[in-house]
């Protein structure tokens, strides 16, 4: 009787321990959510709180990222947002970011038109950050294009075609968007032809 006693003891001690242990675990289960909403929003602080005052607001790439489920699901905010705030600036990488192309396209400007122009120039850099940013394998801009979009506004200052340049580019960014032309015709030629410049290299991805 002492060792069933005993034995029993035991075995209650046991039983206790893997019931505090299961209801440790559903607690843990029904609060994964809440974790993991909380460090979300701690990322996203974050990546808010050390957003550049130079660049556009936060929110309108918080909401490009919310309208692609697809890319949710392959991509948290804070790192899509950390890619559009190298889009802007730059990298170690690639320093030359979108505000430095602003920069010498409205430092050579008239100063009647600079406003306007600066106009042009953000709405056309929150279309082409909000998709450059995306995982590589959704996105519809990439490097290749960065590239030849960079060299055809700074051709388009020698010539006194700015407008005309950011007109054109945004309107392939607004087809590519929609489908209506595809990456592989966003091409020098393209613009060649379209701006009468010279070919000025090959303008691979990378």
């Amino acid at each position: 009787m002492k060792n069933w006693a005993l034995q029993t003891g035991k075995t209650g001690r046991e039983d206790e321990a893997t019931r505090v242990h299961s209801d440790r675990t559903r607690s843990l289960i029904r609060s994964t959510p809440l974790l993991l909403a909380l460090l979300l929003n701690a990322c996203f602080s974050l990546q808010v709180e050390d957003w550049p005052d130079n660049i556009p607001p936060s929110r309108l790439f918080v909401r490009a990222w919310q309208e692609d489920p697809a890319n949710q699901l392959v991509q948290p905010m804070d790192e899509y947002l950390y890619w559009v705030k190298s889009f802007y600036v730059g990298t170690v990488v690639y320093p030359r970011g979108w505000l430095d192309i602003k920069s010498e396209l409205l430092t050579l400007t008239n100063n009647d038109e600079q406003s306007s122009l600066a106009r042009e120039i953000d709405s056309l850099g929150i279309t082409i950050g909000a998709e450059w940013a995306k995982l590589n394998e959704g996105r519809l801009i990439d490097n290749r294009m960065l590239a030849l979009w960079g060299s055809v506004l700074q051709l388009s200052l020698a010539e006194n075609k700015e407008r005309q340049a950011i007109d054109f580019i945004a309107s392939d960014v607004a087809r590519l968007l929609a489908g209506e032309i595809q990456k592989e015709g966003v091409v020098e030629l393209r613009y060649a032809d379209a701006l009468g410049y010279e070919l000025f290299g090959d303008f691979g991805d990378f």
